[in-house]
């Protein structure tokens, strides 16, 4: 049988998470290549995908979402208004992402 030490289970938990970042730019880049020439994005979203570990995403779809918003307007998570309704109490955060595009999306709508 295989044993891996701390170590070794640390780097392969460390590069899985590096490939879904990197498959994430890639599809991302794919959809749109007019952000290919952006040298900063994929330390960007390496940047983002570690804050929304801290603020408590666990599903792989609030995760890309979060990242795909991050490919499109930079930092938006570090807003005041996005990161207090990011942080704020009740709903599971993946959940809160997803009320807080539905609402900018009903608001661009009315303008």
């Amino acid at each position: 049988m295989l044993e891996l030490s701390h170590g070794q289970l640390t780097r392969l938990d460390a590069l899985e998470k590096q490939q879904y970042i990197d498959e994430v730019c890639k599809a991302v880049v794919a959809g749109d290549p007019s952000l290919a020439p952006d040298e900063g994005l994929l330390p960007r979203l390496q940047a983002a995908y570690r804050h929304a570990l801290e603020l408590g995403f666990v599903e792989g779809r609030g995760i890309t979402q979060f990242l795909v918003h991050e490919a499109y307007a930079p930092g938006f998570y570090r807003q005041p208004a996005v990161h207090a309704w990011l942080t704020q109490e009740g709903d599971p955060v993946e959940k809160r992402l997803a009320d807080l595009v539905a609402t900018l999306k009903a608001t661009t709508r009315e303008q």
